[in-house]
């Protein structure tokens, strides 16, 4: 099994999270973490922080950062709140 204590994924901890399950409830139409919740392991979803161009995670951080904002800014409201419970790998 691989770790997920690598030098990469913790210097793009901030992207755990939403990679993992979208902070807000159910992700917008656009959001490009999506694909990553279809692998419903965190574990998975976590490993592909290793694996991703640096420039990829820096434009999924950009984007995150900005959905945050929006959402501070009450420019959208979560559809749903998520109460699933993801296998944890």
């Amino acid at each position: 099994m691989s770790s997920i204590n690598t030098e990469k994924i913790r210097q793009n901890a901030d992207l755990i999270n939403p990679i993992s399950a979208c902070p807000f409830g159910e992700p917008i139409t656009e959001c490009p973490f999506i694909p990553y919740y279809t692998l419903n392991n965190e574990r998975e979803q976590i490993m592909q922080i290793d694996v991703m161009p640096q420039e990829e995670l820096d434009e999924l951080r950009k984007f995150h950062r900005a959905c945050m904002e929006r959402y501070r800014n009450n420019e959208w409201k979560p559809k749903k709140i998520c109460t699933q419970v993801r296998d944890n790998g």
